[in-house]
């Protein structure tokens, strides 16, 4: 990507950064929910997440910890929804999360005002950070469904040909002519789904997504539902947005997930996901369905999911790790993965904070609960995820070159992506086993450096060009040749060579944007 020096970025105040797909490979993405990430002013109070209401949270709150963000390594903030949804109470709450759509001309006000959320676009771009706005093309939300709801209140989406007739729910998820054509959700809050094969439709969501992303100097667009709209309707839209798009096409099958990335710019890599939350669930995982993960995401993606794909290991829509996998150390090995291999890593915010939320609405919890402690072990963990990813990157080959799985067995994984090499295990807490990673193409006598250790331990690569690993308690490893750590600030004593003063740029691309601030500006000092 553009090389970009600290001082230039501070001074990124309006326009948006207009980020190529390319520029956004090299970024990680933070998550959050407006209503649940932080308040205005910084206060408190409660927030019963199966009250299901809204708590307070605002694009100003996020202004003002946009700190915590990007001390964390994080450099593009994927923020819910932000358009006008149905208001009041239901049978499952109010809409706080942002995806019940009312009238997408107007924003939110329970998040803020236009102004506010200008302020937060020109925020992140002083910090040298993307902005991705969340929107939903597939539906609007309503209490009542056809032929009762009328849709007078559904500015621009006022007339009932702009909705697929006659109504239906879907029944099929096999068929994708009702995924398609039919609603989500039920006579409680139906998603009622729009004709986005009417001209019409398309023209408006069109002139609307152009318009938005002018107006607020949006980066990129994560898109809602996208299996739930036909594929002709995205290319002119993306077209029309004209920044990075990532859709959420929620499906097991790599070969159907990955045909989206044929119209959009990448999608998640759900598929994976699940292969992966396999692997891991227990001691006796299936390894194999983590190797297959790779080979598949490799043949299903555009340009072989390099580009077109990020990985991640929690969302809104899914129970949190820790509900599903009682073991923090295996956990931790999914977290890990989700850095280490192809495609941008997403992760959702609370879990750097252990949050253990299971399924909606659990798992979109309050993070001022926190206080926003960075003294923590997963904030300082996944601190050291993106600063090892960010210098990997400065390796030229890095972004296009696939992972590869060079060795494995029934409980061990590893994945070479030069110059990283990252080993697992679901041997889980407790485990202390050795493996020895063969394949590794790496020179003999090479000096490994663990740098997700607590301690930076070393490994020297054997004569015929394996690696001995030693677990301690069962956490992975990722390992970078000890000369690539050389002005990086990571391990210290450990680099290949003296440490010597870094300039502004060479903080972006040796990755201490992935230490805090203080950290990053003393090491430029010392």
């Amino acid at each position: 990507m553009k090389t970009v020096s600290l001082l230039t970025a501070l001074s990124l105040v309006g326009p948006s950064l207009a980020a190529t797909a390319a520029e956004w490979q090299s970024r990680s993405i933070y998550q959050l929910l407006t209503d649940r990430f932080a308040k205005t002013t910084g206060e408190g109070g409660t927030c019963n997440t199966e009250d299901r209401r809204y708590c307070g949270g605002t694009w100003k709150g996020i202004i003002n910890k946009l700190d915590y963000i990007k001390n964390m390594g994080f450099d593009a903030v994927w923020i819910s929804p932000i358009v006008e949804n149905i208001g009041g109470d239901t049978p499952y709450g109010q809409a706080y999360h942002g995806y019940w759509t009312l009238n997408i001309n107007n924003l939110n006000s329970n998040y803020g005002t236009a102004d506010d959320l200008k302020a937060l676009s020109s925020a992140l771009h002083a910090k040298g950070m993307y902005l991705m706005v969340d929107i939903v093309v597939n539906h609007v939300a309503a209490t009542t469904t056809p032929p009762t709801l009328t849709y007078d209140g559904y500015a621009p989406f006022n007339q009932a040909t702009d909705y697929h007739s006659p109504f239906c729910f879907i029944k099929d998820y096999q068929n994708q002519t009702d995924v398609e054509n039919c609603s989500i959700g039920d006579d409680k809050v139906a998603l009622v789904d729009l004709n986005t094969n009417s001209d019409r439709v398309k023209q408006t969501f069109n002139d609307w997504v152009k318009k938005l992303v002018q107006d607020y100097s949006i980066d990129g667009l994560r898109i809602d539902t996208v299996k739930h709209v036909q594929k002709d309707f995205y290319p002119e839209f993306v077209k029309a947005a004209g920044v990075f798009t990532l859709g959420e096409v929620l499906d097991t099958r790599f070969d159907y997930t990955g045909d989206y990335t044929n119209y959009m710019d990448a999608v998640f890599n759900y598929p994976e996901w699940y292969n992966v939350l396999d692997t891991f669930q227990n001691s006796t995982g299936n390894i194999q369905r983590a190797v297959d993960a790779v080979s598949q995401s490799a043949k299903s993606y555009k340009g072989g999911g390099l580009l077109s794909t990020s990985s991640f290991s929690e969302n809104h829509d899914n129970a949190r790790l820790p509900a599903r996998i009682p073991d923090p150390i295996l956990v931790k090995n999914i977290i890990t993965w989700t850095f280490v291999g192809d495609g941008m890593p997403t992760l959702y915010y609370g879990q750097e904070a252990s949050y253990a939320g299971a399924e909606d609405p659990a798992n979109r919890e309050a993070l001022w609960f926190t206080s926003y402690s960075a003294d923590v072990s997963l904030y300082k963990y996944i601190t050291k995820l993106n600063a090892a990813r960010k210098l990997a990157i400065t390796n030229k080959s890095f972004l296009s070159t696939p992972r590869k799985v060079v060795s494995s067995d029934a409980h061990n994984i590893a994945i070479s992506k030069a110059p990283l090499l990252s080993v697992f295990t679901n041997g889980g807490q407790g485990y202390s086993g050795s493996y020895t990673v063969t394949n590794t193409g790496l020179s003999s006598g090479t000096t490994l450096v663990d740098v997700a250790s607590d301690n930076c331990d070393t490994v020297n690569v054997a004569n015929d060009g394996s690696v001995a690993v030693t677990y301690s308690n069962g956490n992975p490893k990722i390992y970078l040749p000890s000369s690539a750590l050389t002005s990086s600030g990571l391990c210290g004593s450990k680099a290949g060579a003296a440490k010597s003063a870094a300039s502004p740029s060479t903080l972006r691309n040796t990755g201490l944007l992935g230490l805090s601030v203080a950290a990053a500006l003393g090491y430029i000092l010392a």
